[in-house]
């Protein structure tokens, strides 16, 4: 049977029960444990690469008794959730639900939770200046690239925040995916910190 998706069901996903199975306040997930050795920019190239995603794709919806787990550490395009996030920044959103944001044509931006604060700053105001379907939570990066933004079929890896790439990035690949015009916000809110608001970059 199919799972239907933004419709909130108890039974299924209504974005508020049984969220353990994905992820349930583990503070992990965005503390920094080495606050006195925060990352800062350093002169590294930073990386795009894009996914080979099949013509008419359309990502698979999975109830909330069912784990799901990815083999790459930034994937642009899986199966997912059927309630997906509000656009805006959280305190953590796992990766099961902004994945659905992404085929909504979200740009996502993630931090590594270590990421020295003028750097996530500098990020998040182009982000939120450029784009109102956007996620931003901290995740788990690696030390070498602590910073990266996703869209559909798209990851950007990086160490320092370049204006121009992450203003190019978004306008290519922003509101992109399968549904990259569906209008609909999500119903997920859990530790939502900040709703987005209305953008007239583009």
């Amino acid at each position: 049977m199919r799972v239907q998706m933004g419709v909130k069901n108890q039974e299924c996903d209504d974005g508020e029960t049984n969220l353990g199975m994905d992820w349930w306040d583990d503070p992990r997930n965005y503390t920094c444990y080495h606050p006195d050795r925060k990352f800062i920019a350093k002169e590294s190239r930073s990386v795009l690469s894009c996914d080979d995603v099949p013509p008419n794709h359309s990502p698979k919806h999975f109830c909330m008794d069912k784990e799901l787990t990815y083999p790459e550490l930034l994937p642009t395009f899986a199966d997912h959730r059927p309630i997906w996030p509000v656009f805006g920044e959280y305190k953590f959103v796992p990766v099961q639900r902004w994945l659905h944001n992404i085929e909504h044509g979200a740009v996502v931006m993630l931090y590594h939770p270590c990421t020295h604060h003028t750097l996530v700053h500098k990020l998040r105001k182009l982000v939120t200046g450029c784009i109102r379907k956007h996620i931003i939570t901290p995740y788990h990066l690696t030390e070498d690239k602590p910073l990266a933004l996703v869209a559909w079929g798209c990851r950007l890896e990086m160490t320092e925040v370049n204006e121009q790439e992450v203003i190019d990035f978004i306008r290519r690949r922003g509101l992109k995916g399968p549904e990259g015009d569906y209008p609909k916000e999500g119903q997920y809110t859990h530790e939502l910190v900040k709703k987005s608001s209305y953008t007239i970059r583009f």
